[in-house]
């Protein structure tokens, strides 16, 4: 398929790539409004539309996907036609900071890996919070975390100025990994989202038990790493504060919920 084969996504199972956007996002769906209430959901940066997908098999909403690269948005169409919900998708080509959609035009909205690319004008997450009338899904990495699997993955090169990460990253064989996205600052972001409350007790999950089921969903047929046994030991820890643990994780990935 053209564009979708020279993306890491190619190197991937396209079965387990869906079923990280279902257990992540679609299925949560209910444990924040019930379904008949959601009429219409956007999927703003959609990429190869697998979020699409799994918010069209799992509800009866109307689902509109925009993606701003053209190329990749007919790849994510194709996708699609093959999972048989082609139908059940709008497609729009448009980009961030500026939609062309009217002020809450959809009850769900979704932005999920996208505002790290567009940099950190807080105008960015104001746009998404224009266009949902009820709820508010954004996941992107948190600045204010030591160390990002995201870019380089090294400690502390996403808090450097461009040209020193570039320096840093060279020394460390990482070059050609050093894409010098703007992560956004957990008070930033929220900040931005003046309007809405969070409403996600862990991420963007209704709980972190529900976090729980999922990743071991995800992953019961692999054996977890070291360096993944120590994550989920430190996310077990920051839990315990509830909704207070969001700026403390590697991912300002929250569910919120327009409360004006």
């Amino acid at each position: 398929m053209p564009h979708f084969r020279d993306s890491h996504y190619a190197r991937t199972d396209p079965n387990d790539t869906l079923n990280f956007y279902r257990l992540h996002f679609a299925e949560t769906l209910p444990a924040f409004s019930p379904l008949d209430r959601l009429a219409s959901i956007a999927d703003i940066g959609c990429g190869y539309g697998w979020l699409a997908v799994a918010l069209a098999l799992h509800t009866s909403a109307r689902i509109v996907a925009v993606e701003a690269n053209p190329s990749r948005l007919r790849a994510a169409q194709r996708i699609a036609e093959i999972a048989g919900v082609g139908g059940r998708i709008e497609w729009c080509t448009a980009a961030l900071p500026r939609l062309p959609f009217a002020d809450r035009a959809f009850d769900a909205v979704y932005c999920v890996e996208v505002i790290e690319h567009t940099g950190d004008d807080p105008g960015v997450a104001r746009e998404l919070a224009r266009l949902s009338a009820d709820l508010l899904t954004v996941t992107t990495p948190n600045k204010a975390f030591p160390v990002v699997r995201h870019d380089t993955a090294l400690p502390f090169c996403h808090w450097l100025p461009p040209r020193r990460r570039n320096n840093y990253a060279m020394a460390c064989g990482r070059i050609a990994r050093q894409y010098n996205n703007l992560f956004w600052s957990p008070w930033k972001l929220r900040r931005a989202l003046e309007d809405f409350r969070q409403v996600s007790e862990f991420l963007s999950f209704p709980c972190f038990s529900t976090y729980l089921e999922a990743r071991k969903r995800l992953r019961s047929r692999q054996t977890e790493s070291a360096l993944a046994r120590v994550e989920l030991g430190y996310y077990r820890a920051v839990a315990r504060l509830g909704k207070r643990s969001w700026p403390l994780l590697p991912s300002l990935a929250g569910t919120f919920q327009r409360s004006r």
